[in-house]
């Protein structure tokens, strides 16, 4: 399990400087799109045209309703050069296949109703076995495990191999830290890569192992008056480096290391 020193996560406001780059970015966006849509007009126009008599064809070229003909999207096939209109009949069926075998693939995997089924199953009983109380958040994208370890609220958040587990702060340890609002701090205790999905079933049961075991790992640390052991340079209750223990407590880095 990666661990890193924690971090209290705070609500800074935006300078002033960086309004003015959101707003000036804004700006550009609509800027690029009006003009993206300037340079379409005639194609517009001139499909409209070829539709029913209309009373204000210039009102129904800038108009953005759907009932108005519109050219083909150029980004859509390519503008039209690989629609499977221009495929032969060999790729035609060749791309069929392959997409019949991905939806098959798909539907093995997924199992019908047993696909959630499992992976909850699995979960609960962890969280049995842990003894915590935890639920999953969010199925995917990202995928979110909360839950409350001896005393402390906590979640993980995984999303494209990356992952973050956070805490609630000490001013309100029960907390649910993911649905906290975002001026409220919270603390940030472990981060690393891994994709939880790749473990099939057991992803939430795995992924709720990592979050408590860095919450355990986190509280212990920050709570450990961290002795010395003749030259040995980790702590025998907690085991983290002496030389860094200051780094692990947030709710009293001034305290000294261990003689």
């Amino acid at each position: 399990m990666p661990e890193h020193p924690p971090v209290v996560r705070r609500y800074v406001p935006p300078t002033e400087e960086q309004v003015a780059e959101a707003h000036a970015t804004a700006e550009q966006m609509r800027a690029e799109a009006a003009a993206a849509r300037a340079a379409t007009e005639p194609a517009r126009r001139a499909v409209i045209l070829t539709g029913p008599v209309l009373l204000d064809v210039d009102a129904a070229v800038a108009c953005h309703c759907a009932c108005h003909p519109r050219p083909a999207a150029a980004d859509l096939h390519g503008g039209g050069v690989s629609c499977p209109c221009q495929q032969t009949r060999e790729e035609r069926a060749a791309a069929l296949e392959s997409l019949f075998a991905t939806s098959s693939r798909f539907a093995r995997d997924l199992d019908a109703d047993r696909f959630y089924e499992d992976r909850q199953e699995r979960f609960d009983a962890e969280a049995t076995a842990l003894g915590v109380a935890a639920r999953i958040q969010l199925w995917g994208a990202p995928l979110v495990i909360v839950g409350v370890c001896a005393g402390r609220g906590f979640y993980l958040r995984e999303r494209h191999g990356s992952y973050r587990v956070t805490i609630a702060p000490d001013e309100d340890p029960t907390s649910d830290p993911w649905a906290a609002d975002a001026t409220e701090p919270s603390i940030d205790i472990a981060a690393g890569d891994g994709d939880f999905a790749d473990a099939g079933p057991d992803a939430f049961a795995r992924a709720l192992r990592v979050a408590v075991g860095a919450v355990r790992t986190a509280l212990a640390r920050n709570e450990c008056e961290h002795r010395r052991v003749g030259s040995e340079p980790y702590c025998p209750s907690c085991g983290v480096l002496l030389a860094e223990a200051a780094a692990w407590r947030w709710s009293d880095p001034e305290r000294d290391e261990p003689d």
